[in-house]
């Protein structure tokens, strides 16, 4: 179904008539009248609350029992208010650690099929490298050096990332940014109650937003550049007569071209709250967040990634995927796909049992069903399967290359199944000066996913998209690459004790966390050693934190904490295969141990007109892991896990934010990471000098600054995005070179219209115009090799060189969005 024909002709008809309806008050309306912009400051007195706090952004939260003062703003249906400092980029933040966060005043700004990762890319720290304009395929995210699979990613307290792969898929299983409340970047290291044993460094937090207490909703409708078009709608239930029981729910379709190459990706999308709340401080949330979407052009991997040679010699045809097919070529751009159906259910729960005890509990089931593609040419005159002489295959679509060698051309068909169960709660003691928490969480994760060869016909496409009709052998087995299995049970029992002195002006913070995780990995094909493997993890992680209040605008903490990443990806456990040959292509790493950091963080805090947050940082490193994807010898894409050994990483960032004054209000971010590599890399039974070498994709440089406007009527923002160079090989002999991005927002609200008995709220038009400069950029490296130009080992074997593969940054791109609320 599409709304913009009813958001066409809601315009139009406020055009037409002059704008003749004046702003209504209404109970249900999601923009106060206007005189209410000019009261004097509300007070609140709110109960303790534990989730996430989802007030509008301008609502400073100091506590349990304490006074809450409301700056009042604008209201619009998109959740806008016009309050948060920063344009929507420095909301007040309390806890001992570097943490920032955006708010519905930055985030209702940017395009509509924005994602959680591109809504960070302005805080310090961070390197987003956006590889298509609208960043949906985006997943270079880089946060003081750690990779986003060193990254957790939480929505609503729930880790949505793929439990063996460590990847969030922002297309599938993030809420649409219509309902995210807001999405913080803690840079050092995740809460002790956080559930990511993946997260060795920074976390991403993403709330979704509270159903509302008055009935109504929102329409919003986008088209843009590369055919994007999305159709969005929302309907909020309001308070349920008086249960306490509110709801909401959302429906979105998009549809987008790749910028770089053939293909699309449609994506059906749908989120839903249901919340019910009673007595002091008791509240039960049950929420759902559904994702489909099929796409052409690119797989699991995401798009093309060249060499610097293959880019500067051929530009942007580097990334192209071909439009038609060739008999022999497996480089047809509808070999490349990727289809994903994601359903979360989740159920934050809090109870307060009096005695000044509280429960927290969490339930939660995640299941991803994933199915990618990519071309790969096998011999058609000798296959394996496993170690297994299968012998010829004798396909009649063989095809003759200029060679002589009989190849079949194929599409390797990975299908991925994971089924993930857990609940995770804790009790907190608050008595007196003081807080005491404890708790506990037990996950179970199994996956299975097997792969097969499927023979494509003259249009180029195998006879089942899912792979169904694999190329048998004599004996009927079906040819295939891997075929893995994979269980996971996790334990984590964590407590911490924060004890409140001088009016709660100085917080003293202590606690502990231990994980366990037990994990069994199989590659179930014929005649391969060590087809079975597995680890048992057990990590103590102890944390400590300080903040003092020198004044109410000011705050100075320190913490020391700790983290740690199990390896991940089943390339980590069991080696890789392919039908060209009896060898392993990808061989597992022996005794791969978990990652580990150690960290330190000093910082310093003013809140006022002008908002300042600046800190200090150090990071200890053990089995630094970096993944490194590419297409093997033999054809088959793989990701391999590397231990880099030790790594130190020291640095600085700074916030700045303004206050709205009159209606600007600006934006400065800015952080110098210094990385190194402790440890010389181990290379064919020999070592190469990489200690003291800077770390691979870890910018030294990187800053932004932003710009917003909004007096009601008319808005608009401004963001511009600093990367420094950042090295791609170990011996720090090939770089990616700093670049810069900018994007710009326009937009334009009505008042409110009532068309006969119907109230339409705030009606607007927005402008997103996304890298202003058309700048094509090498974003990140998606491939690492240890030198560029060759390098003589300790033993004195020559290394040979070795080219790292690059993500381009995504081109030019506007879209057009009409909201309107109801």
């Amino acid at each position: 179904m599409r709304f913009c024909s009813f958001g066409a002709l809601v315009l139009s008809t406020t055009v037409l008539s002059g704008l003749i309806a004046a702003e209504q008050s209404d109970a249900k309306a999601a923009t106060p009248p206007a005189t209410a912009r000019n009261r004097p400051a509300r007070v609140l007195h709110p109960g303790p609350r534990t989730q996430p706090d989802t007030r509008p952004a301008g609502v400073a939260a100091r506590g349990a029992g304490e006074t809450i003062h409301v700056s009042t703003g604008i209201r619009t249906p998109n959740g806008v208010t016009g309050t948060t400092p920063g344009g929507g980029l420095m909301p007040v933040q309390t806890v001992p650690k570097a943490r920032s966060e955006v708010t519905r005043d930055f985030i209702a700004k940017q395009s509509s099929n924005t994602t959680p990762q591109a809504l960070v890319a302005m805080m310090p720290g961070v390197a987003y490298a956006r590889t298509d304009p609208y960043g949906l395929t985006s997943r270079a995210l880089v946060v003081r050096g750690m990779n986003q699979s060193e990254i957790g990613y939480l929505v609503d307290g729930v880790p949505l990332v793929d439990g063996v792969y460590y990847q969030p898929d922002s297309i599938g299983s993030s809420p649409d940014a219509e309902n995210m409340s807001s999405v913080s970047l803690t840079q050092g290291s995740p809460d002790i109650t956080s559930p990511s044993y993946n997260a060795v460094g920074s976390s991403v937090d993403v709330t979704l937003r509270d159903p509302s207490r008055h009935r109504g909703g929102m329409i919003e409708s986008s088209y843009g550049s590369y055919h994007m078009k999305k159709e969005f709608v929302r309907f909020d239930t309001g308070e349920i007569g008086h249960t306490g029981i509110r709801a909401f729910m959302s429906y979105s379709y998009m549809f987008s071209n790749f910028w770089q190459t053939p293909g699309s990706i449609n994506r059906h999308h749908v989120d839903a709250k249901l919340v019910k709340e009673w007595g002091q401080g008791n509240r039960v949330a049950v929420e759902m967040i559904f994702g489909q979407y099929s796409s052409s052009g690119i797989n699991s991997n995401g798009a093309a990634t060249p060499t610097k040679a293959a880019f500067e010699a051929e530009g942007t045809s580097a990334l192209y995927l071909s439009p038609n097919y060739t008999p022999g070529s497996p480089n047809y751009y509808r070999m490349n796909r990727l289809m994903n159906k994601t359903i979360a259910v989740m159920a934050p729960m809090k109870f307060n049992l009096g005695h000044e005890l509280n429960l927290h509990l969490t339930p939660y089931f995640i299941n991803w069903d994933k199915d990618s593609g990519f071309g790969e040419n096998i011999n058609d005159s000798q296959a394996y399967l496993g170690t297994q002489n299968v012998g010829a295959l004798n396909l009649p679509t063989a095809v003759t290359l200029a060679n002589g060698t009989k190849v079949d051309t194929t599409q390797v068909v990975d299908e991925q199944h994971q089924h993930t169960l857990a609940l995770m709660g804790h009790l907190d003691w608050r008595h007196r000066n003081n807080l005491f928490r404890i708790g506990s969480m037990y996950s179970y994760l199994d996956m299975v996913e097997p792969a097969n060869y499927a023979a494509v016909g003259p249009n180029g496409l195998p006879a089942n998209a899912w792979g169904r009709y694999s190329i048998k052998d004599a004996a009927g087995q079906s040819l295939s690459p891997w075929n893995l299995v994979f269980r996971q049970q996790q334990v984590s029992i964590y407590f911490d004790d924060t004890l409140s002195l001088l009016n709660d002006r100085l917080k003293l913070t202590a606690g502990f966390k231990e994980v366990m995780i037990n994990r069994w990995a199989t590659n179930d094909l014929p005649g391969i050693p060590d087809r079975k493997n597995g680890g048992n993890y057990a990590e103590p992680l102890p944390q400590v934190a300080i903040s003092y209040n020198i004044t109410k605008h000011d705050q100075i903490f320190i913490n020391g904490t700790t983290s740690f990443r199990a390896p991940d990806r089943t390339e980590a456990y069991l080696d890789m295969y392919d039908a060209k040959s009896p060898s392993p292509i990808d061989v597992h790493p022996a005794n791969l141990k978990p990652e580990y950091a150690i960290g330190e963080e000093i910082g310093f805090r003013h809140n006022g007109l002008v908002h300042i947050a600046a800190s200090l940082f150090n990071y200890n490193l053990t089995n630094h892991d970096v993944n490194s994807t590419a297409y093997s010898a033999g054809g088959s894409l793989v990701t391999t896990p590397i231990n880099m050994g030790g790594e130190t990483v020291r640095g600085a960032q700074l916030e700045l934010g303004l206050r709205p004054w009159h209606h600007f209000s600006p934006y400065l971010s800015g952080s110098y990471v210094h990385a190194t590599t402790d440890n010389n890399f181990q290379i064919q039974g020999t070592y190469i000098d990489t200690r003291g070498k800077r770390a691979v994709n870890t910018p030294e440089f990187t800053g932004a600054v932003g710009l917003s406007y909004d007096d009601g009527t008319f808005f608009g923002n401004f963001g511009l995005n600093y990367i420094g160079k950042r090295y791609t090989t170990f011996m720090n002999d090939q770089d990616i070179p700093g670049y810069l991005t900018s994007d710009i927002t326009l937009g334009y609200r009505l008042h409110n219209v009532r068309i006969d008995k119907f109230m339409v709220y705030k009606p607007q038009f927005q402008l997103n115009f996304m890298n202003i400069g058309n700048n094509l950029y090498y974003a990140q490296a998606a491939s690492f090799t240890p030198t560029a130009k060759g390098v003589r080992a300790a033993n004195g074997q020559w290394i040979a060189a070795g080219q790292p593969g690059y993500n381009i940054g995504g081109g030019f791109a506007m879209s057009g969005a009409l909201t309107v609320g109801f």
